[in-house]
Parts: C-alpha cells; structure tokens; sequence
C-alpha cells in the first residue's frame, strides 16, 4: 500500500513538472540522442530537454521504489524469523517451567534424616524450614 502512495505521488509531481515545463523557454533546447553499438544503431532521435530531465525524474524515482520494496522485504523476513524464534522460546519457558513443577522437591520428616540431607546440600540452595528451626535452636 506505502509503494501504491508512492507511485501516486511521483505520478502528480510528474504531471506538475510538465505542467510547469511546457510554458517556459529555457526547456526548448532541442538534444539529439543516439547510441552506436558498432553492430547495432539506436537513434538518432531529436528531443527537449524536459523529456530527459523528467524521464532523470521518473528513471529515479523507480530506483528509490524498487530499493524501498527490497528494504521492505528484507525486514519483514528478519521481523517473521524473530517472531518465530520468539514463539520458540516462550515454548521452551513453559516446557521448562511444566518440568519443574513436576519434579517437586521430596520432604523427610524426621531429623536423622534431614541431618544426613544437610551434609549434601549446595550453600547457594534456600534454606529449608528445618535449616531456620535449627538455627533458632542455635541462638
């Protein structure tokens, strides 16, 4: 829709260029155009040069479309690939998190137990209820 609006407007700023060049006498200058390919001869054609400057105009202004379409398609490639990978990882986050609440911790009642449990726990782990009862036991 962005490259439809686009186009509209270099067509009414071509339509006010030519407009605006056919009255004036500085745009009269008559040009002769030709290309010799030793094999093959393209011309020679009699033009104005209004027609070269606006055919510079609308040569140009399809250059800035393709490019501005090109940009497009590559950032809406980049912007669907993020996306995905997005939905990738919220699925890996709830896959994990599903993992984690089924390995729920195992609670050992007794105290000879929780001893020996104590011995083989990590410094960074939370304490536990029983770690706070016996460090109030402490004090």
């Amino acid at each position: 829709m962005r490259f439809i609006k686009i186009i509209f407007i270099v067509l009414v700023i071509l339509l006010f260029a030519i407009i605006y060049t056919q009255n004036l006498d500085v745009f009269t200058y008559e040009f002769t155009l030709k290309l010799d390919l030793k094999t093959y001869l393209i011309g020679p054609y009699k033009t104005k040069n209004v027609v070269i400057i606006l055919a510079g105009f609308v040569v140009g202004a399809l250059v800035a479309v393709i490019f501005g379409a090109l940009s497009s398609l590559s950032s809406s490639s980049d912007s669907r690939y993020k996306s995905r990978r997005i939905n990738e990882l919220e699925a890996r986050v709830k896959e994990l998190s599903a993992q984690k609440k089924r390995e729920e911790p195992v609670v050992v009642s007794s105290s000879s137990s929780h001893a020996a449990s104590a011995s083989s726990s990590s410094p960074f782990d939370p304490p536990t209820q029983a770690d706070e009862k016996k460090s109030e036991e402490d004090n």
